[in-house]
């Protein structure tokens, strides 16, 4: 599971603005198959975040953000999957063509595993799944014994 912590640092009706903290590859013992940049932002570690209820997320306040495997595996299949059945399945049909038409297999198979793969890819834009919030941490201008500071 790829987890990070992050700070809120604002909330803009159902849209939370957060700040990443620490480094992208904290915990990592190698071998992490490049989930170290899920999280990455871009260039200045902001993330964004839709929540049903906003109201306990006070800008300041810190949270641990995790993807789960299994989601993440699910979109690199409709990411990458799909466009390897278009690959194949256009290269087939191109090739099927060829030989029923009798000439040109070659070139009407390439035809159709280069507009297979663009058209499965055109309707397979992976979204990666959003990350759930592990657990909210202290409330920001608050000291471990409970008290509101100034």
């Amino acid at each position: 599971m790829a987890e990070r912590e992050a700070e809120v640092v604002g909330v803009q009706g159902r849209r939370l603005s957060l700040r990443l903290l620490g480094s992208a590859c904290d915990g990592c013992a190698g071998g992490c198959g490049g989930r170290c940049s899920l999280f990455a932002g871009a260039g200045r570690d902001g993330f964004e975040l839709d929540v049903d209820d906003s109201a306990a997320f006070e800008p300041g306040r810190r949270l641990r953000l995790r993807l789960d495997d299994q989601a993440l595996r699910q979109a690199a299949w409709r990411g990458y999957g799909r466009v390897l059945l278009g690959l194949l399945a256009g290269a087939a049909l191109g090739q099927l063509l060829g030989l029923a038409w009798g000439r040109h297999a070659d070139v009407l198979t390439l035809l159709g595993l280069l507009s297979g793969t663009l058209l499965a890819a055109r309707f397979s834009k992976p979204r990666l799944p959003e990350p759930e919030i592990l657990g909210l941490g202290a409330e920001p201008n608050s000291d471990p014994r409970g008290k509101t500071q100034p």
